[in-house]
């Protein structure tokens, strides 16, 4: 596996080391994990926020009075199953 140098700061070093700590793992080795992860999460989290931004500029949207409507629809239908 390739090797990088990252310059952390105090406060994210102790953080690490406190994650580490608590997981019972090396601080790089928590490092690996976090970097990880986290770049999981962003992915995620870019890829999505593009979806939606490309559904935005296609017209693919519903108004509020839409949506409030739609779940009140869906609230009602809930009241009714559990009257039942």
């Amino acid at each position: 596996m390739p090797t990088a140098s990252l310059a952390l700061s105090a406060q994210l070093s102790r953080r690490i080391e406190k994650l580490a700590q608590a997981a019972g793992r090396t601080p790089e080795s928590m490092l690996r994990f976090v970097i990880r992860d986290g770049l999981d999460y962003c992915e995620y989290a870019v890829k999505n926020i593009n979806e939606g931004l490309a559904d935005i500029e296609a017209g693919r949207t519903h108004s509020a009075q839409d949506v409030r409507g739609h779940f009140a629809k869906r609230r009602s239908a809930r009241r009714d199953k559990k009257a039942a």
